[in-house]
């Protein structure tokens, strides 16, 4: 962890970084520690390798029960989750990415659900988490015929934030998750929380979250330091109170 930002990053290229049962529980722990890390504003995911992951093992058609559940645990994360997508994402690998808040990738990335295809059936909450950020013809068109998605494509549909040249994708991650660090904590963790808990509210509902979160955010010491910052002029000291 440096400067708030907790980096996570799968380091099993000679796999694809598939996600088995190890992996997946060093997710679940790493998810945990960055989530009880005070000092952490932002996470960011990486992968080490030409891929970002190509799902499960080859031989896997489905997690076993026993399996940790790595990709609920990064998308339980209250804190904003970056995916830094250098390379392809497939099947459950495409599903972890889904599970981060904001992905960046680069202009090599491929993004693809090849399960049905390949007589398995696509998981990890992919889904459902493609609809609702696509809509569901684009989610269709991804889950029934396999079509492989270049990160230029995603970008233009919303599914990832932007695709940039793979000299610049490091540089972009760390510039976005420095900006991120340096808001309000509590704010991010609000604004996420406002945003994913809107996916299963009402409008109305929603708005009066929305207005419930905000009235919460006034009570805050961060608040506070806020406007004493703006007011003489000098960068907020944040202490995520």
């Amino acid at each position: 962890m440096r400067d708030g930002v907790a980096w996570l990053t799968l380091a099993r290229p000679g796999s694809g970084n598939r996600l088995d049962a190890e992996l997946l529980g060093a997710l679940v722990e790493a998810s945990a520690a960055a989530e009880d890390d005070d000092g952490a504003r932002v996470v960011v995911l990486a992968a080490r390798g030409p891929a970002f992951s190509l799902g499960l093992p080859r031989a896997c058609r489905w997690p076993e029960r026993s399996w940790p559940d790595g990709v609920g645990a990064v998308a339980g994360l209250t804190k904003p989750v970056i995916a830094a997508i250098q390379g392809a994402a497939l099947g459950w690998g495409l599903a972890l990415a889904l599970a981060c808040d904001l992905r960046l990738a680069s202009t090599t990335a491929v993004l693809a659900l090849p399960a049905l295809g390949e007589r398995r059936f696509p998981g990890g909450g992919v889904t459902q988490r493609l609809p609702r950020m696509i809509g569901t013809a684009r989610a269709m068109e991804l889950v029934l015929l396999g079509t492989r998605l270049p990160a230029l494509t995603a970008a233009a549909w919303g599914l990832v934030s932007a695709a940039v040249a793979p000299a610049r994708l490091a540089s972009t991650v760390e510039e976005t998750a420095h900006a991120l660090a340096q808001k309000g904590p509590l704010a991010l963790r609000l604004g996420k929380e406002a945003v994913v808990r809107a996916l299963d509210l009402p409008l109305a509902d929603g708005i009066r979250l929305e207005h419930d979160l905000y009235v919460l955010l006034q009570t805050t010491a961060d608040r506070r330091a806020g406007i004493e910052a703006f007011l003489a002029r000098r960068k907020p000291r944040f202490g995520g109170r």
